[in-house]
């Protein structure tokens, strides 16, 4: 190892003209000067490549981030169109109740007026219950929702809704055809005697064959007696036009009102008439004043049906009491 202490002379020669170069250098530092020279060449070496490992594993995360941000922005971009759906399928939802709502309003109408044509009492509708939620215990198992659940309820309750829908628009007419029926049906009530003609309900004798009250003997009672008190009212009992107002013998005071096909009612022993022959009277209109003229023991009324006629028995004609005005 006695070189290494020992000390040497580089001579650099240049051109002619120029002076010699002399280096001392140590064994020593001759053999370090390559060591060192090595040593950074391996570091240069090992820092380009952290380099460029640094500069490839940047370049992956830039796209990764590139690709989850496209993701994302997918993501966001289907989320949109599927809230733009809903809110269509809403909107349409909506319409659909709408028209419901127009629909039951509607038949509602034609209900009202259905039960006021048939005298049904509208100011104390019927309700309809529905379930209802209230404060209380719960439980259950939770589950989470699916995702197309929100799809498959759009979907029931919009063909729920369209059946619906379908079935309104054909209980409408019906509904119209019963309304027109029952205008027809209201039409002939009132040209039919269905009322009483008296506020008495006292029958003190029937129709058919009976004892002559004055003579005792058998003969045929043409309408049937209502007792009452002397200037009690009489009721027409179907509309109709007057067309016998007069006063005889037998019949006392009487009025007649022909109430069109066929039918015809009569109201004998008044005290007073009060319409006249030519008048239009309504169902439950005043006419004239119970009485006791003509042929009678007492304040009575002598009431008569007759088809085409021919008198037939008033009982099963009287279905109801008057109503108030």
């Amino acid at each position: 190892m006695n070189w290494l202490s020992k000390r040497f002379t580089f001579v650099i020669i240049p051109d002619a003209n120029q002076t010699v170069q002399r280096f001392r250098l140590s064994g020593l530092v001759i053999i370090l000067l390559p060591i060192v020279v090595l040593l950074l060449t391996l570091c240069a070496i090992l820092f380009f490549l952290l380099l460029s490992r640094h500069a490839s594993v940047t370049d992956t995360l830039k796209n990764q981030l590139a690709a989850s941000a496209l993701q994302y922005e997918q993501q966001l971009s289907d989320n949109e169109n599927h809230i733009s759906e809903l809110q269509t399928n809403l909107v349409q939802l909506s319409e659909q109740a709408q028209a419901m709502e127009n629909k039951m309003v509607e038949i509602n109408a034609l209900e009202s007026q259905l039960k006021q044509l048939a005298g049904i009492d509208t100011k104390s509708p019927v309700s309809i219950s529905s379930l209802h939620t209230v404060e209380g215990g719960q439980g259950g198992e939770e589950l989470p929702l699916p995702e197309e659940a929100g799809d498959d309820l759009y979907m029931q309750t919009s063909k729920h809704y369209a059946e619906v829908l379908q079935q309104m628009d054909a209980m409408i007419p019906q509904l119209q055809d019963t309304k027109k029926a029952v205008v027809a049906y209201q039409k002939i009530l009132q040209i039919t005697p269905t009322i009483w003609p008296t506020d008495s309900r006292k029958v003190t004798s029937l129709f058919g064959i009976r004892k002559d009250p004055f003579t005792g003997r058998a003969t045929y009672h043409s309408g049937f007696d209502i007792g009452g008190n002397t200037g009690d009212p009489i009721y027409a009992a179907a509309d109709g036009i007057v067309t016998i107002s007069e006063r005889d013998r037998v019949h006392g005071i009487n009025v007649m009102i022909d109430h069109g096909r066929g039918v015809s009612t009569r109201y004998l022993h008044l005290h007073k008439n009060i319409a006249e022959v030519g008048d239009k009277v309504q169902k439950g209109e005043v006419i004239g004043e119970l009485g006791s003229t003509g042929r009678s023991t007492g304040p009575h009324l002598h009431y008569e049906v007759s088809i085409n006629g021919k008198n037939v028995d008033p009982v099963p004609y009287i279905k109801a009491d008057r109503k108030e005005p």
